[in-house]
């Protein structure tokens, strides 16, 4: 290449770099004020969104099959101290936040004594914050915990109408030591291809993975230790960073999320169980990850799907939907 050429170059570049330059300045100005590892407990939605998260940490260990006896205890004795702190701070702002993680820690309780482990002083640390909050769970009408389902009455549901599907999507944490077929998997593909795109682009890709390499990854992505080898397929589903333009550096998480739910919906409609994993991971580890399993770096990574043939019988956690007056503001 030329002197000249190189300029021109140069010269036809540099107003997109300072785009995308400002881009990241403004997202890490953003990632600096509001992301939840920042002053966590000094923002009610941040402690919000941190208490469920760790709520759900404990229907995640009683849905697994088979959890260690006694497990999660320091988790649960963690998320009563957070829940006391959230109660004196912003108790006053949002009482009724608090009736669902208690009903959590009320049916872990239930499921550990059940099992015969002495967990006394839980039990006793719950019974006063109850106490000191005012909340009477043996009221409250909010599931919580885990239940019990069957394949069948999952895959009944899924093929009545799109209302059933949704409210029978559950996410599973142990299949059968059976590989589903690339037939079975390529009709929920088809199904997935019909997702909407940004100007019909399409760009999302999916990397599918069986046995021991499902194994692997599921160790990698780190958030199912306990259940990775009740887990024989993964699919992790990406978006193309190469289908977007300058003006539209986040267009790639859009689409490729639209795309990765409508798979889990067509999983779940054709018959498999699914549970979404989380890539929202330090680059460094993402990277990590795509070099170790042949994936692109021209991709990004959405999410891992695991899946797979369901047992006759199962637990699921029943992870209870915010009401949508928080969620929702009309305009």
């Amino acid at each position: 290449m030329t002197l000249s050429n190189i300029r021109k170059s140069i010269k036809a570049r540099l107003p997109l770099s300072l785009q995308f330059l400002i881009e990241v300045l403004s997202y890490w100005k953003k990632l600096c004020r509001y992301n939840a590892s920042i002053n966590t407990d000094r923002d009610i939605t941040k402690m919000q969104y941190a208490i469920l998260r760790e709520n759900h940490i404990i229907e995640k260990g009683m849905s697994m099959q088979n959890p260690r006896r006694g497990f999660g205890q320091a988790k649960v004795s963690k998320l009563l101290e957070h829940l006391r702190l959230y109660n004196q701070s912003y108790g006053s702002m949002n009482h009724d936040f608090l009736i669902y993680p208690l009903a959590t820690i009320k049916a872990y309780i239930s499921y550990q004594q059940q099992n015969g482990v002495d967990i006394d002083k839980i039990s006793t640390g719950f019974t006063q914050l109850c106490q000191e909050a005012s909340i009477d769970v043996t009221k409250a009408q909010i599931p919580a915990g885990i239940e019990l389902t069957t394949a069948s009455a999952l895959q009944e549901q899924a093929s009545k109408d799109f209302q059933s599907l949704l409210y029978s999507r559950h996410s599973i944490r142990y299949f059968k030591n059976i590989t589903p077929s690339k037939e079975l998997i390529e009709k929920a593909l088809l199904l997935a291809s019909r997702t909407p795109s940004a100007c019909n682009r399409q760009a999302w890709h999916t990397h599918i993975y069986f046995g021991d390499d499902a194994h692997k990854m599921l160790r990698m992505q780190s958030g199912c230790n306990g259940f990775c080898d009740d887990i024989h397929c993964c699919i992790v589903v990406t978006a193309d960073m190469k289908g977007f333009l300058g003006h539209e550096p986040f267009q790639c998480y859009i689409d490729g999320g639209l795309y990765a739910q409508n798979l889990i919906n067509a999983l779940h409609f054709i018959g498999l169980g699914t549970i979404p994993l989380s890539c929202g991971f330090q680059n460094s580890h993402l990277l990590e990850i795509q070099r170790k399993f042949n994936i692109d770096d021209n991709e990004v990574m959405i999410v891992i799907i695991g899946t797979g043939i369901m047992y006759d019988e199962m637990k699921i956690a029943v992870s209870t939907r915010r009401p949508i007056s928080s969620t929702n503001t009309y305009h």
